[in-house]
């Protein structure tokens, strides 16, 4: 599929470029498209749907792809899912046929490892891929860009020991590179009807690793700010 409309558009990767294709195409070639009428219901996801107004068989759906549910507003559950703190463990209604719902895909770090090599043998060329989602940030508007699964490039540019502008050393600022360029292509994909399923982001000087997995930009509750704040309350 993918090299399908890199053709159409008559566009080959080049060496360097990092190709950001969207979970729900990943997630469609790989049979995670779940028709929510068979989604067996539980007492605990029916206690979930209850407390926070959700589809009791979305509630059932996130019980059992989540990792961990940690709360949630009316209509969302707050959870992590494959480290990630992700609304409804990234299961989506939206753009997934009538009465179904797409689910993340189940290792997003092997299907990007699998169609970046892939595309390397077509292409004869040293590429990275990056699978997007959207995802919401703590107290702001809106959604952005999330890298799920990546392979083929470093993820994350360490700034630790560079000096800043007034000759003071760096102590933690590390840079996600990862989300950035999944927001970045996350800005021409958008969120409704767009029909844009992947962006080759070219030039942005990011070093090639045939190894780099999305695991390098991931933190432990006990490390992060956020997560380590959380306090569960799972029904």
């Amino acid at each position: 599929m993918v090299t399908k409309c890199l053709q159409s558009q008559g566009l080959g990767p080049r060496r360097g470029d990092i190709l950001a294709v969207a979970s729900k195409i990943v997630s469609t070639c790989e049979h995670r498209v779940v028709k929510l009428s068979d989604v067996r219901l539980t007492p605990r996801s029916r206690c979930l749907a209850r407390r926070w107004s959700i589809d009791d068989r979305l509630a059932a759906l996130v019980a059992n792809e989540a990792d961990e549910i940690v709360g949630g507003v009316t209509g969302f559950l707050l959870t992590i899912k494959n480290g990630i703190l992700t609304p409804n463990a990234g299961i989506d209604v939206k753009n997934s046929p009538p009465g179904s719902a797409t689910l993340w895909p189940v290792n997003p770090d092997r299907s990007a490892r699998i169609l970046r090599r892939s595309l390397e043998r077509r292409y004869r060329t040293r590429i990275g891929i990056e699978i997007v989602d959207s995802r919401v940030t703590a107290l702001r508007l809106g959604t952005v860009g999330l890298a799920i699964g990546l392979s083929g490039f470093c993820p994350v540019m360490d700034h630790r020991g560079v000096h800043d502008i007034f000759g003071r050393s760096i102590k933690v600022t590390q840079s996600n590179l990862a989300d950035d360029i999944a927001s970045a292509a996350h800005l021409l994909m958008g969120e409704s009807a767009e029909l844009i399923g992947g962006v080759i982001i070219r030039g942005a000087g990011i070093d090639m690793n045939p190894t780099a997995t999305g695991r390098r930009v991931r933190l432990s509750r006990e490390r992060c700010l956020i997560g380590g704040s959380l306090i569960q309350h799972e029904a």
